[in-house]
């Protein structure tokens, strides 16, 4: 975009592809450009499209823009054929165009509400900030049954110390996303949402930094739960390049389209169900001037990709040492061997895996057991599952109750586990748990469902934890967290490791050495009684299940 609207705002005619980036798409140059400026569309019903235009005809005053000699913006509409060209030219009806700029319209599905962007002036008055500029505003207006623009009203949130614009609405027209540079931008401009009520509207909230960059972010328009939007960051091809962001279930990176250019690329929209729609472009190739409007069937969906990163280390279950050289496997739930890395130094490993996809994590080294975890990532993207292995004689012999769901475990209830160095007589601090082993004697500590936060009660039975290492330096523990069998398998794990690492670090941080102290989530692997998938249970016997013990590992 090479001169319009500073804060907010090709190809020949026959259809050629462009395939490197994101989606597939044939493109058009529209017969409606001129030498000058048009850009900004947007749908006004299935078969009409509002764009903005430098204005012409007859001068009452001078209007001409200085900053690139053309007349200031107006709305125009125009008739869309079936072959996406626009016919009809003609300037919009009722009170919407002012002796200023107007563009960047977005409408309700029933046509009869419409917001779009205009240089902050109302009532005849030009709003001019503290520097002596004047801002974009953002208005609404109603559309009546002659198709003209009455009654309109400034946003709520409008400012003439910045600018807001470019409206686009979800599709089931209870949010309205926005450009802004307001207080609480990241970057240059960034896209916000605002819900839309009964009552008018809330607050606005960024999108934050999965969308917004340091950059422009500008131009957002919404399909189903994609987000398109245009943005000047780093990494583009050209100055100004259209995006791609899944936004619900997961926000997912940007994705770079494959119909940017070396140009200015803006202003994407698109019909949900033709998957036809237009776009803006100042690219020399096929130009009639300035930005032209390009029409375009996408051929190819946008490939949106959620990872995750499963990363940890692999130490002696025992002693806690680094196991260098160990080998860690990452294989595909029916075995399938993926990736397999051999631990150096550090004993650490990280694996790139997909989102909402089963997997199982093996840890294996000469003179030690095996351990293994079987998981299923979110849908995250971008997230981080720390994932430690553990490996030594304490795993060999699993006892368990049939749901470990690939996870070696303690044993059973029933077999004794009396760690080194414990006394005959046990002190009143230590006590035999379900599980066999020998653990600290406090009061459970329950989590809320599928939550990981420390409540002030879990607190003060940690610090009992505390003070009996305190009075035992040479004692080593493993904070084990439990889950009940009620969610997936793959997801227990995840939440008991999230306990157990929130309870390692809250002993840490106590000034317990972190060497004396493991954590480790077993999911519903270890269940004290018969509450699993197939058998029903109360929720009093599920809590059971649902707790955190303190295992001594060593005297």
């Amino acid at each position: 975009m090479k001169k319009y609207l500073v804060i907010v705002l090709l190809l020949s005619v026959v259809c050629l592809y462009a395939q490197d980036g994101g989606g597939k798409f044939s493109i058009n140059n529209l017969e409606v450009n001129t030498e000058q400026s048009e850009f900004g569309t947007a749908f006004h019903g299935t078969d009409k499209l509002v764009f903005a235009a430098p204005r012409r005809g007859f001068r009452v005053i001078r209007d001409v823009w200085e900053p690139n000699g053309q007349r200031f913006l107006d709305l125009y509409e125009g008739d869309i054929s079936e072959d996406g060209s626009i016919a009809n030219k003609r300037k919009l009806k009722g009170e919407v165009n002012s002796r200023y700029h107007e563009a960047s319209v977005t409408f309700t599905k029933d046509g009869k509400t419409v917001y779009f962007t205009r240089d902050n002036y109302y009532n005849k008055k030009l709003g001019i900030d503290n520097q002596g500029y004047t801002n974009l505003a953002m208005f609404k207006a109603t559309v009546n049954n002659k198709g003209e623009w009455i009654n309109i009203i400034p946003m709520p949130f409008n400012n003439v110390e910045y600018s807001v614009g470019h409206p686009a609405l979800s599709d089931d027209e209870k949010t309205l996303y926005f450009t802004s540079n307001m207080p609480g931008t990241l970057g240059e401009t960034d896209i916000f949402k605002v819900e839309v009520n009964e009552s008018g509207f809330g607050n606005p909230e960024n999108l934050g930094p999965k969308v917004n960059s340091k950059a422009k972010d500008w131009f957002p328009f919404v399909d189903g739960d994609i987000l398109y939007f245009s943005s000047t960051r780093s990494g583009g091809k050209g100055g100004i390049d259209i995006y791609a962001s899944k936004l619900k279930g997961y926000i997912t990176n940007p994705v770079n389209l494959s119909i940017n250019s070396a140009g200015d690329d803006f202003a994407f929209i698109i019909n949900g169900e033709t998957r036809k729609g237009y776009f803006s472009s100042n690219r020399e190739e096929g130009s009639k001037g300035d930005d032209d409007i390009y029409s375009f069937i996408e051929e190819e969906a946008v490939d949106f990709k959620c990872l995750q990163m499963v990363t940890g280390d692999v130490r002696d279950k025992i002693s806690t040492s680094l196991l260098a050289g160990s080998e860690v496997i990452l294989s595909d739930k029916d075995g399938n061997v993926i990736e397999t890395v051999i631990v150096k130094e550090d004993a650490t490993f990280s694996f790139e895996v997909t989102c909402e996809t089963e997997f199982k994590l093996e840890g294996k080294k000469i003179g030690f057991a095996p351990q293994s975890i079987s998981f299923t990532t979110s849908n995250d993207v971008d997230k981080e599952l720390k994932m430690p292995l553990l490996l030594g004689a304490g795993n060999m012999n699993y006892a368990g109750n049939g749901n470990n769901n690939g996870t070696q475990g303690t044993q059973g209830e029933g077999v004794d586990r009396k760690p080194e160095g414990l006394p005959d007589v046990l002190p009143d601090e230590i006590v035999r748990l379900p599980s066999g082993n020998y653990g600290v004697n406090i009061e459970p500590i329950y989590f809320d469902l599928n939550s990981s936060y420390l409540s002030k009660s879990a607190k003060t039975e940690l610090q009992k934890v505390v003070d009996l290492m305190n009075k035992y330096p040479k004692m080593i523990i493993e904070a084990a967290s439990h889950t009940d069998s009620r969610a997936p398998a793959g997801y227990n794990i995840w939440l008991s490791n999230n306990r157990a690492k929130r309870t390692v670090e809250y002993i840490i941080g106590r000034g317990i050495d972190y060497s004396r102290i493991t954590g480790k989530g077993y999911g519903e692997t270890q269940l004290v009684n018969e509450c699993d998938d197939n058998t029903p249970c109360t929720d009093a016997q599920h809590q059971q299940n649902r707790r955190s013990e303190f295992v001594i590992i060593r005297m």
